[in-house]
């Protein structure tokens, strides 16, 4: 794949900028910390934010303060009702009955912003001939974040890659426009794709996070303060990250699958074993290194450090230690 030109790339943005201000009114329902970071990044991009609600009326209140000409409502149904695209920005379990709540007309533009929930679910909007589309930033979050400087909220957002779904090729057209004017990328699912797509998202990011929480445990199993264990341990997980960065998946493995050390295996797999007799979060963990150790071996193979031999002898040790 060629590598994009940074003046193609620079035109890109400047005419979606001059498109984002063409979208018309713009509203977001929810004001958490999503549906408040995008909206003071599109407002910024020159989107015309005009209203934002919450199921907290303060909350919206808050926002629409750092957004000129927004106004902050108590419903739903008050931000469609002058908008002409809404994002829905709400908890996954509630994009259908808030979609369900409002009464659409054709001209409107609907777009929910899960990773994992279809574009299917705005149906009812679609069905008052409404546009519908669901576009998913694929980033994590903070309330925090919602209230900080713009230039940290657009640091963020850059080169943020957006999955997008819809079956309306206008509102695709206006949708990409709004990610290139706020420097994201778009990947064009469908409808098949979104739940591998949001596995993916959870396996680099919330999972993450778990596996530390469980590696900041270990060293609290060993005496030493949580704090001080996040200080020995998030250096290793950036150091990893910037070898991702730089390399693929194979290339920036390491540890003792890739260099076949089978005995640390061993000691690794015995440790967890003895332990998960007496403690229900070590037998999950042991679980959970089991299976990633087995992801782990063809990552190895490809890295080109395990030889075939000691692959084999590898899974036979993970099989008889499940079976244990």
């Amino acid at each position: 794949m060629s590598t994009p030109d940074p003046a193609e790339a620079h035109d890109a943005r400047t005419a979606a900028l001059s498109n984002i201000g063409n979208i018309g009114n713009i509203g977001i329902v929810g004001s958490g910390a999503v549906g408040g970071t995008l909206a003071r990044a599109i407002a910024a991009a020159g989107g015309a934010v005009v209203a934002v609600s919450a199921r907290h009326l303060d909350h919206a209140e808050a926002l629409a303060q750092h957004i000129p000409g927004c106004q902050a409502y108590a419903t739903p149904e008050e931000v469609a009702a002058s908008s002409h695209l809404v994002l829905l920005a709400v908890p996954d379990d509630a994009i259908i009955p808030v979609c369900e709540g409002i009464h659409w007309s054709a001209n409107q533009c609907v777009v929910h912003l899960s990773g994992a929930m279809s574009a299917r679910a705005l149906s009812a909007a679609g069905k008052r001939g409404a546009s519908v589309a669901a576009l998913h930033p694929l980033m994590t979050f903070t309330r925090a974040l919602t209230a900080s400087p713009l230039d940290e909220i657009q640091e963020r957002l850059r080169g943020c890659v957006w999955a997008l779904e819809s079956s309306d090729e206008a509102l695709r057209a206006m949708l990409h426009n709004m990610v290139t004017a706020l420097d994201g990328k778009v990947a064009v699912l469908s409808e098949n794709d979104r739940i591998p797509y949001h596995i993916a998202g959870v396996l680099a990011s919330n999972y993450v996070v778990t596996l530390i929480g469980a590696a900041v445990a270990l060293w609290e199993s060993f005496g030493e303060d949580a704090s001080l264990a996040r200080e020995a341990l998030l250096p290793l997980l950036r150091a990893s990250v910037e070898n991702l960065a730089a390399m693929p998946p194979s290339t920036a493995l390491s540890g003792p699958i890739a260099r076949g050390d089978l005995g640390t295996l061993r000691a690794h797999l015995d440790w967890l074993a003895s332990n998960a007799q007496t403690s229900p979060d070590i037998s999950a963990l042991r679980d959970a290194y089991l299976a990633l150790a087995r992801l782990t071996v063809p990552l190895a193979e490809a890295k080109g450090t395990l030889a075939a031999e000691r692959a084999s002898a590898i899974r036979a040790l993970l099989n008889e230690a499940s079976r244990g």
